[in-house]
């Protein structure tokens, strides 16, 4: 753990999403440009891409086929944006802004869940060797500040599938252990 800078506030602070409330604000930020992507998802990406495409409304599925579903270069990559707000993977259902990958994924057509980043907010990975690790404390998420706080779940437990996902269980486990007496 010491090679690591954790914002302490990932296991102080209540947190649970609750789409019916937020209308899945993270994938509709305004003007906060696409989420982080990492390099090795690319390749990922494209190898599902016809089966999270089917989702998508047709402008969206336009965008991609005609400029890519990335913006920037190497490091610094994000998924691309509709009209500056919008992910491009993102689709509509009942008024509720829901991530394509993730329905092909708990449809079983694609083993990728989503990209690291998207499963990981409101936590943010940053550093050259992705050793920091802090809380992007986002107005459009104070929902979900309130079920945390109902519900009694702090942003570490509700965000351990991700967590785990990204640095193991071991990882996770010294992460409680160390931070929550856990």
């Amino acid at each position: 753990m010491e090679k690591f800078i954790i914002d302490d506030r990932i296991f102080t602070t209540d947190f649970a999403c609750n789409v019916s409330k937020c209308k899945g604000a993270c994938c509709t930020l305004k003007g906060a440009g696409g989420a982080p992507l990492l390099e090795s998802e690319v390749n990922t990406i494209k190898s599902v891409l016809k089966s999270v495409m089917k989702y998508l409304c047709e402008e969206k599925r336009k965008i991609i086929n005609t400029t890519g579903f990335t913006d920037g270069k190497g490091k610094d990559l994000e998924i691309k944006s509709h009209n500056d707000e919008d992910c491009v993977f993102a689709f509509r259902e009942d008024g509720i802004a829901k991530c394509s990958f993730e329905r092909a994924f708990y449809n079983k057509e694609i083993g990728f869940q989503k990209p690291i980043s998207c499963h990981l907010f409101p936590i943010r990975i940053s550093g050259k060797k992705r050793n920091i690790i802090r809380y992007e404390e986002i107005y459009e998420c104070r929902d979900a500040l309130d079920e945390g706080k109902e519900k009694k779940i702090k942003m570490a437990d509700f965000l351990k599938n991700a967590l785990t996902r990204e640095y193991g269980k071991e990882f996770y486990k010294g992460l409680k252990e160390k931070f929550s007496g856990k």
